[in-house]
């Protein structure tokens, strides 16, 4: 059993926009792969473990 924690994801556009998201991860690896998946034209992604 995979313990999910939760993670702010945020992610820079080509344009400069910004967006945020929070949500449960298995880890921040994958949070970042789902964003990824999302926005692959973004040009930043970064995710914060929120305890």
């Amino acid at each position: 059993m995979t313990l999910m924690q939760t993670y702010r994801v945020t992610i820079v556009m080509e344009d400069g926009s910004m967006g945020m998201h929070e949500g449960l991860y298995a880890d921040g690896f994958w949070a970042i792969c789902v964003a990824m998946e999302a926005f692959p034209t973004a040009r930043r992604i970064s995710a914060k473990w929120l305890p």
